[in-house]
């Protein structure tokens, strides 16, 4: 209605900017008068009817009836010979209009609207109030969702750490059962003990709810009440409480710095330690190398002295034949001659090869020792027998 009555005003207005503004006509003029009483009639209409939806119907009733009861007494006491000529002239249908409602005063439309504005103003805190516990409910919501997150991102990185990367076998690049089965019952073990401390502090909670509630029962029945001074004790110790809290924040904020920190030297010395691993397995790895390639020179030192034994027990041999015979004839002198220089070369070739073995066997020693005493300990070994042989050359 209000919609339909603006726009018959704006018709009205542009009718007479038409007509012009020295000739305008007093038929507008009333209609625009009209529709400003119509428009502020629907708005006072929608007012009251706000108000009737609010207020209870019964209590309305009896105080108009007060108040109609208090204008007819204040009106007899007034003009009594007027009241009695309308009752004459009212006759049976007077009932009718002792009922009706009177028109409002400009007073009772101001308490009304008084009354109003203070349950709008009272539904906008009570919205007002509601939506801050919203807020404080989302903004609980968010900051258990973060500490969930920062749980989540925590344990990818503790499983990333000391499953994917720490549990893996180096041979067969697979996952070992036996940590991964360890590191489940660890976080189990974690879940249950959080469980048992959130269980303990829900009882102890309800507890201390159950205390509070019989003390608050119990000071009911008694009839004490809180004065203001309890209260500005209760806000006293409230601000206490909370200095003491943001202290404990604070202090907590420092710790979680600070393993933080140990974190990040922990992860720095844990690789440092797997790169020492990984050395180590490669100076074993050379040192049994090294020793494999000494038994090697070994054997071969050993195979050199017994073929040197066998060719100076020829030579011997050869010789002692030699002075043997008498007479040898010339060709027989000439093939024993190409002989003995083809066995003197040979023994000169291997009389090298034993002094060059018996070098990269001194060096190999000790290069060994030096490995044994820079890195890791090396198990005694026992003297080859060779060395016997290798005197007496």
């Amino acid at each position: 209605m209000s919609e339909t009555g603006s726009a018959q005003l704006l018709a009205a207005q542009q009718q007479a900017q038409e007509a012009g503004d020295d000739q305008l006509d007093p038929h507008v003029e009333f209609l625009q008068q009209l529709l400003r009483d119509n428009e502020f009639l629907q708005r006072e209409n929608l007012l009251f009817e706000a108000f009737l939806a609010k207020v209870d119907m019964s209590k309305l009733g009896s105080l108009a009836e007060e108040e109609a009861a208090k204008k007819k007494k204040a009106a007899r006491k007034s003009t009594m010979p007027m009241a009695s000529q309308g009752a004459g002239a009212r006759g049976p249908g007077g009932g009718k209009g002792e009922g009706a409602f009177s028109a409002l005063t400009d007073e009772e439309k101001n308490d009304l609207v008084s009354q109003e504005v203070e349950m709008v103003q009272a539904e906008i805190e009570a919205i007002k109030k509601a939506g801050d516990k919203d807020i404080d409910d989302i903004r609980t919501l968010m900051e258990e969702v973060d500490m969930r997150i920062a749980e989540t991102k925590k344990d990818t990185y503790e499983f990333k750490r000391d499953i994917i990367i720490g549990a893996e076998n180096p041979r067969s690049g697979k996952v070992v059962a036996e940590k991964m089965i360890r590191f489940l019952e660890d976080k189990l073990r974690q879940k249950d003990a959080t469980a048992d401390k959130l269980r303990l502090k829900n009882t102890t909670t309800k507890a201390l709810i159950t205390k509070l509630e019989h003390q608050l029962a119990h000071k009911e029945e008694m009839g004490e009440v809180l004065h203001l001074v309890d209260f500005d004790q209760l806000k006293i110790e409230n601000q206490q409480y909370m200095e003491r809290i943001e202290e404990r924040n604070n202090e907590l904020l420092k710790l979680k710095l600070s393993t933080s920190r140990t974190v990040q030297v922990l992860n720095h010395l844990k690789s440092q330690l797997s790169d020492m691993v990984a050395a180590g397995h490669s100076l074993r790895r050379q040192i049994q190398e090294r020793k494999q390639d000494l038994a090697r020179f070994d054997s071969e030192y050993t195979s050199v002295l017994d073929e040197k034994g066998r060719g100076e027990r020829t030579v011997r041999r050869l010789k002692l034949e030699q002075e043997d015979i008498d007479t040898p004839t010339i060709m027989d002198y000439i093939k024993l001659k190409h002989e003995v220089s083809e066995l003197e070369k040979q023994l000169t070739d291997w009389r090298r090869k034993i002094d060059i073995l018996t070098m990269e066997k001194s060096r190999k020693r000790t290069l060994l020792k030096t490995v044994a005493t820079t890195q890791l300990p090396i198990p005694q070994r026992a003297t080859p027998s060779g060395g016997g042989a290798g005197g007496n050359l």
